[in-house]
C-alpha cells in the first residue's frame, strides 16, 4: 500500500470511520462477516435491530464501500466488501503509525508569529 500524507489519511479514514461509528453497523458488518451472501431480511430476523433502522444503517455502510449487494429478484443479497475492510485496517495502522512517530517528536505548541490570539497557559 502507498504511503498517505498527513491528510490523506484523515481524508481516506475519516468517512470510513463514521460508517463503522455506530453500534448497529458494526453489529451488521460483523453479522456478515459470518456469511458469502446474505439475504436483507435474513440480517433484520437475526439482529436485534429492526428492518427500517438495518436499512438505513445498510445504506451508510454501501455508501462508503464497506458492503456490496446483488439483486435476486426482488432480494438483495449482501456481503462485506473485503477489499475495503482490509483498507480501514491498513488507513487506521498509518493513522496510528502516524500518531507514534508525531508522539516521539512532541515539543511545546507555541503560537505561530501572526497569531494574534491570547492565551495564557498558566
Amino acid at each position: 500500500m502507498e504511503t498517505l500524507t498527513y491528510q490523506d489519511i484523515t481524508l481516506k479514514l475519516a468517512p470510513l470511520l463514521d460508517a463503522l461509528s455506530h453500534p448497529a453497523r458494526l453489529q451488521i458488518v460483523l453479522h456478515l462477516a459470518k456469511y458469502n451472501n446474505c439475504p436483507a431480511h435474513s440480517i433484520s430476523n437475526r439482529l436485534p435491530i429492526c428492518k427500517s433502522t438495518v436499512s438505513k444503517h445498510m445504506s451508510k455502510l454501501k455508501e462508503v464501500g464497506l458492503i456490496t449487494s446483488t439483486s435476486e429478484g426482488i432480494c438483495q443479497n449482501y456481503r462485506l466488501n473485503d477489499e475495503n475492510i482490509l483498507m480501514v485496517r491498513e488507513y487506521l495502522l498509518d493513522f496510528y503509525n502516524l500518531v507514534e512517530s508525531l508522539r516521539e517528536k512532541r515539543t511545546d505548541c507555541r503560537p505561530l508569529k501572526k497569531d494574534n490570539s491570547v492565551c495564557n497557559s498558566n
